[in-house]
């Protein structure tokens, strides 16, 4: 007795040339899908899941990847065109050197949003350094520290509406200093001191904690470079910002570590 699926391509034959829908071809593949079109059928669906899996792992690899360079960005040290005899030294009969390689990271690695005017040109060296703190979180990772220095930026522009962050630089519990309006702009973070002073603002708040020890050698190394670059004057004033404006900043405990160091002034 024939096979039903032969019956049925037997009379699919038959229907004539000018009444087919396929080819010889065309049918003999028919034929072999009708015939045996179950198990294809699971082939076809069982490669159909194999490859979606391939794809799906493929793509949460990529995603996973994508996301740990973001996290932990690679970030090259910051080495300054200055003879070697300027990047240490001594001030003031102090012994202020320094230790390791100032690492700076640049506006567009923190992916800061552009300006949203030009900025006012700051007159340098200037005669004064303003350590303030930023009253945030601390941070002690990069991915941390670009996090807090993108909040205060969002903050300076959207709540106080300025043209950008006030600080002209700030520095992390990472060890990194975060260029802000940089060495020749002026800034917005101590009133009627912007135009003469660089401000630099520590990650935190440091009221009854001290900064660890690798985000205060980075704000010593990054004032020791703006004399290095004509940025700062060599008898600079170093103070603090409750000392030219009414505010706890940068924190009592740092206040106190300010005045160890060479530079501070009791009086502006």
């Amino acid at each position: 007795m024939a096979h039903p699926m032969d019956m049925q391509y037997q009379e699919f034959n038959k229907a004539g040339p000018q009444n087919r829908r396929f080819t010889v071809g065309e049918g003999f593949l028919l034929k072999y899908i009708c015939c045996c079109g179950p198990p294809i059928r699971y082939i076809v669906t069982a490669a159909a899941v194999l490859l979606s899996t391939v794809l799906l792992v493929a793509l949460t690899v990529l995603v996973l990847k994508y996301e740990n360079r973001i996290s932990n960005p690679v970030v090259p040290e910051y080495s300054p065109v200055v003879p070697p005899e300027t990047v240490m030294g001594q001030t003031g009969g102090t012994n202020f050197t320094l230790s390791g390689k100032l690492r700076i990271m640049q506006r567009k690695e923190w992916l800061a949003q552009p300006l949203a005017a030009p900025l006012p040109i700051l007159t340098t060296p200037v005669p004064y350094v303003i350590i303030s703190h930023t009253a945030t979180e601390q941070c002690l990772k990069i991915a941390e520290c670009i996090l807090q220095v993108r909040t205060v930026q969002t903050f300076h522009i959207e709540s106080r509406g300025w043209w950008d962050i006030g600080y002209n630089f700030l520095v992390g519990g990472d060890g990194f200093a975060y260029t802000g309006r940089g060495w020749d702009t002026i800034g917005a973070h101590a009133y009627g001191y912007n135009n003469v002073s660089i401000g630099i603002s520590f990650i935190g708040t440091f009221n009854t904690v001290l900064p660890p020890a690798r985000q205060l050698t980075a704000a010593k190394q990054l004032m020791e470079l703006g004399v290095k670059l004509g940025k700062i004057s060599e008898n600079y004033k170093l103070l603090g910002h409750k000392q030219v404006s009414a505010t706890e900043s940068p924190g009592n405990v740092l206040y106190q570590e300010l005045q160890k160091w060479p530079h501070w002034s009791e009086h502006p």
